[in-house]
Parts: structure tokens; sequence; C-alpha cells
């Protein structure tokens, strides 16, 4: 008997629950590799503990900071193929096997051309698991659990970013890059043990008693006939002709649109920028603490308020439609105040206290819906026969917009670039009032046959 089935069996109705809290620390270990550039680079740049021998220039600074995305953006058109013909559990484990070598090559990396190397291999895992988690863990919840499981993914985020803050600065460059080799090494045993793959993938490869077997067992039930039903009808019915399907027909390239404008969105809200240089951004204020101490407090922050979403999503109070309104609107007043702020007011001492307040407040609205709501969608939206191709591509431009984004930060004024995000914000108001369709709820077969028959949301 497969290992998994035991767990299934120990966790009897809530294993797929279980199943998205482990297939989580995928995301958990992407957010530490993101984070990871917060207390390195501030090593990097100095001569104290810096395996480098020397601080690194401005300009290597940035393409530390944004090389690991250009990566992320490449890494989910190359496992396409891993996709489908793998499955969504091996291909996770697979793109995560790449932490393991490359932290522990970072841990004695001498030269900053090996750091460039390991950051662009880690962007291939990071825009991986990014791309296949949120389509694996669709198919494993039922419709009525997948909303409120899905949003939890930011707990997961915001736990692997201040653990990194936190080992970063407490251990050496060597030290932290080994201790995230040994726990990437840890969670993926993990996975691979506890975690089936999905009824999708087995449904197509190995047919429908196969994956009868595999629902009932992920579900500790013998009522799943209904189910069945729903996968069965997505595989035979949607059969994908070509590779470039997603833009031959409108109900294909109406999912594209909707999740990956979305996706672009969340990365231009202005939080990207505070997680990958939290700690240089309090260096330019005169807030009367150490960066160090500022950068803990926000993700903190973003772990006690992570459970907005889950929370507002599970007492049925507001639809996810709603809570992204409230977000973008929240966040376009905290970009243009953090704006303002470096403008203004940097030389004021009376407003020393002013950046965290606003900084705190972004990050309270921000886990209002934004984190976790885009990637909902994006495994949800799309069909059977492009959902491969879909998440990827979604995934790819995701990042690559995250590369000038980045790679700018030393180029342009700060206040400069809160002042973008703000605009972009107002438009994501604007797009997620006449654009976002409404899924809570619904079989992801529903929601695939939506674009077919469209209805008003």
């Amino acid at each position: 008997m497969e290992l998994w089935k035991t767990f299934a069996k120990l966790f009897g109705h809530h294993y797929s629950s279980f199943i998205v809290f482990v297939v989580s620390s995928c995301l958990f270990l992407s957010s530490m590799t993101v984070a990871w550039t917060s207390p390195v680079l501030v090593k990097l740049v100095g001569d104290q503990d810096n395996p480098l021998g020397r601080p690194i220039s401005k300009e290597e600074c940035d393409l530390l900071g944004s090389l690991l995305f250009i990566g992320a953006a490449i890494g989910p058109l190359l496992f396409i193929g891993s996709v489908e013909e793998f499955g969504r559990k091996r291909t996770l484990l697979l793109s995560a096997l790449i932490l393991p070598v490359t932290f522990g090559t970072l841990a004695f990396a001498k030269r900053i051309e090996i750091y460039f190397i390991c950051r662009l291999l880690i962007g291939f895992n990071f825009g991986v698991t990014c791309s296949v988690q949120p389509v694996y863990v669709s198919e494993i919840c039922t419709a009525k659990k997948r909303s409120v499981l899905m949003s939890f993914s930011t707990c997961f985020l915001i736990l692997g970013s201040l653990s990194s803050y936190a080992l970063g600065n407490f251990l050496s460059v060597v030290q932290f890059n080994s201790v995230i080799a040994i726990i990437a090494l840890l969670f993926i045993s993990i996975v691979a043990i506890c975690c089936p793959e999905s009824p999708y993938h087995v449904m197509r490869i190995e047919g429908k008693e196969k994956a009868r077997e595999a629902l009932r067992s992920i579900r500790q039930t013998t009522d799943i006939d209904k189910e069945l039903l729903e996968i069965i009808d997505s595989i035979e019915n949607e059969v994908r002709t070509s590779y470039l399907e997603i833009f031959e027909s409108m109900q294909n390239f109406k999912p594209f649109v909707i999740a990956t404008v979305l996706l672009l969105l969340q990365h231009l809200s202005g939080m990207i920028v505070l997680i990958t240089y939290s700690q240089q951004i309090f260096m330019e204020t005169n807030v009367p603490l150490s960066p160090y101490s500022c950068s803990i407090i926000m993700t903190v922050l973003q772990l006690g308020t992570s459970f907005f979403t889950p929370v507002l999503l599970k007492c049925n109070t507001f639809s996810r439609k709603t809570l992204l309104m409230f977000t973008f609107f929240g966040l376009a007043v905290c970009n243009l105040c953090i704006s303002g702020y470096f403008h203004f007011g940097r030389t004021l001492v009376n407003l020393n206290w002013l950046p965290l307040v606003i900084i705190i407040m972004f990050v309270s609205v921000y886990n209002c819906g934004l984190d976790p709501i885009p990637w909902m969608l994006v495994g949800e939206i799309y069909p059977m026969n492009i959902k491969s191709v879909g998440s990827a591509l979604s995934t790819t431009i995701f990042f690559l917009s995250s590369f000038p984004l980045l790679y700018s930060f030393n180029k342009f004024s700060i206040q400069f670039i809160f002042l973008a995000c703000g605009f972009f914000n107002i438009f994501g108001f604007f797009y997620v009032n006449y654009v976002i369709v409404n899924t809570e709820g619904k079989t992801l077969r529903q929601i695939h046959k939506g674009f077919l028959h469209p209805t008003h949301a």
C-alpha cells in the first residue's frame, strides 16, 4: 500500500486539509528564498560576514534581488511537459530538489557569479511552485472547502519570510544557506511520503478505476460518484489540440486575461518591493528603530493578519470580489502616503513614526485578500485542456513583471516607485469591479462551463 494512504486513514475526512497544509510547505520554502535577499544583501554590501571577501556593488545588489524572478518566469514554461507527464505532485518535488543543491552550493560559494547562477536556478523552483501548487490544491479540495483552504497559503508565505528575516540576521551567510538546504530536504521528504497525486492526473494517466480508488482514499468515503463524474467529464470533454489553443478561442483567452492581469496587479501593488528590500527601505527613513526590527515587526504583523482572508471567506461575510476591491483601495491610499512621506516628510522629526504606521496599515489591508485570491483563480479558472499551459503562462508573465520593478529599485527614487504602485492599485480597483467573475462554491467543471456559457456574476 502507498504510504500516503496510511495518512489518509489517520486523518479521515480531514485528510484533504492535511494535504493542503503539507504541500503549502513548498510555498514556505519559496517565500524563504524570496526574503533571503533582505538579511543577506545587508551583509554582502558590507565587510563583516561577507563570504565574497568584498562589498558588492549596487548593480550586483539589484541583480541578486531580481534574477530570481527571471528564473521564476522561465521555470513554469520548462516544466509544462512535466506537469502533464509526471503529474502535479511529482513536478513540485522535482522542482524542489533544486533548493538543497543550490543552497548547498551557496554555503561554499566565494564568487558573485555563483550567487547569480544559483539565484536564477532557485527562481525555477519558485516559478514552478507558484504555478503548480494552486492547481494541485484546487484539484485536491472539494468545492465547499476550496476557497478557505487555498487562502491559508498566505500564512505559509509569511512564515517563510519571517523565518528568513529571523534566521538570516542571527546566522552567518554560510550557516543560513546551509539551514535552508537542510529544511528543503526535510520538506521534500514529507511531501513525497504524505501526499497523493491529483485525482485529475490519475484519471488522465491511469483511467477511471484508479481515479475512483484515489478519490475514495483522499475523501475517506464511498460517496464520491458525483465528484468522479465531474472529473471524468473534465478529462474526456476537454482535450488540448495544441499549446497555442489558449489563444485560439475567447472561452480560453478570457480566463487567461482574468487570471494574468490580476496577478500582475498583485505584484505591482508594492508588496514585493517591501518584502525584497524591507531593510533597505527602512534604512532610508527616520524611524527610531533598527531596520532589522522594523522588518521583523512588519513580518510578524503579516503573519498575524494572514488569517483575515480565510476567516472572512469562511464566514461568508464578503465575497472575493468585495475583498479585492477593498484591498486595492486601501493599498492605493497607503502607497500614496508612503510616496508623500519620502517626498515631503523624511526630514521632519515629528513624522518619524509615519513610515512604520503606514506599512503596518499596508500589510493589514494587503492580507484582506490580495495575496491568496489571485492564485486561487489561477488554480480554478483554467479548463483542463489548457490548465498546465495557462497557469504556466500566467506565472511566467507575473514574474517577468517583477524583474523591472525590483531591478529598478536603486535606479529610481523610492517615492516614485510607491507612487507608481499607488496608481496601479487604483486601476486594480476598477478592474476587479468590472472584470473579475465570482467562482466561490462552484466545482471546477461549473467554473469552466461558465466561460462557454457566460452569465453575469
